[in-house]
């Protein structure tokens, strides 16, 4: 698909709400039920218009893990970055959880920090990229409330930028419309899309990650996506699917699954059940 149709401009919009056709999409008579999810909280909402297809507990604030690394992209962008640097990671740099692949001391280029930060989901990519920009560490943070404001994630709040504080946190409804704005950047949505990145350290040591989204290899039409996991928040995904039916796409957001595979299995679950319950005109 190309870019200019996933840049869906974020004023005018309102989730919950259609602002272009009344009608469309609107669910189709089929005598399906809505589907049971062992999610703890799940939401859909169709990318053209808003409208929110299918919600379970989308509206209580819970924590996101690293979809976090979203929003870390987005204020990184904002403050626009000079690609050609280099960051080192430091000692204090989050290492826990993800993709360790970077240890302290290594110098890694800006752009190879921002792609393994959103492909591999490393911890100490983004606390680098958060300690590397103009800013304090506690003004990027400052920065990213800022943004969940400016974006209508009213429920939101952020801590630090990787997501293993499980204060960060955001409802279901939030993670769809934080998806929906990292997606209008077109070098996260590039990122978000490569199923895996090779690169080398300033010093030479060669590294190469897999994208921690399996349903880049499935069936679905997957436009871009993140997962993420810590002990408090569960297993969480957001992707944005498209179809020969809806080519605007919808996002379909799973937080809370049990294991790992579950929430790859009810991402795909809940976005079939959409496209065979729901028409676009």
């Amino acid at each position: 698909m190309i870019a200019s149709q996933l840049a869906f401009p974020l004023s005018g919009i309102v989730l919950g709400a259609s602002t272009l056709n009344d009608d469309y999409p609107k669910r189709k008579i089929t005598g399906s039920f809505e589907p049971v999810l062992e999610a703890e909280a799940a939401f859909v909402l169709d990318m053209k218009t808003g409208k929110v297809l299918f919600q379970k507990n989308g509206y209580q604030p819970r924590p996101i893990a690293s979809i976090t690394k979203l929003l870390t992209a987005i204020v990184f962008i904002a403050q626009g970055p000079n690609w050609n640097e280099n960051a080192t990671i430091a000692q204090d740099d989050k290492a826990n959880g993800g993709v360790i692949v970077l240890k302290p001391g290594e110098a890694v280029n800006l752009r190879d920090l921002f792609k393994l930060s959103l492909i591999a989901s490393a911890n100490n990519a983004a606390d680098a990229l958060a300690r590397s920009t103009v800013l304090s560490y506690d003004e990027f943070i400052a920065q990213m409330n800022k943004k969940v404001k400016e974006l209508g994630m009213e429920a939101s709040v952020f801590f630090e930028p990787t997501g293993v504080d499980a204060r960060n946190s955001a409802t279901a409804e939030d993670v769809a419309r934080l998806l929906r704005a990292a997606l209008n950047d077109s070098l996260i949505r590039e990122t978000l899309l490569s199923e895996s990145y090779e690169f080398k350290t300033i010093a030479g040591q060669s590294h190469k990650v897999k994208n921690t989204n399996k349903l880049l290899q499935s069936y679905l039409n997957i436009e871009g996506g993140k997962t993420g996991y810590i002990d408090e928040a569960g297993f969480c995904l957001a992707n944005l699917v498209t179809s020969e039916f809806a080519p605007a796409g919808i996002v379909v957001v799973i937080l809370g699954a049990k294991t790992k595979e579950q929430r790859f299995q009810e991402n795909k679950f809940l976005s079939q059940w959409v496209f065979d319950n729901w028409e676009w005109q």
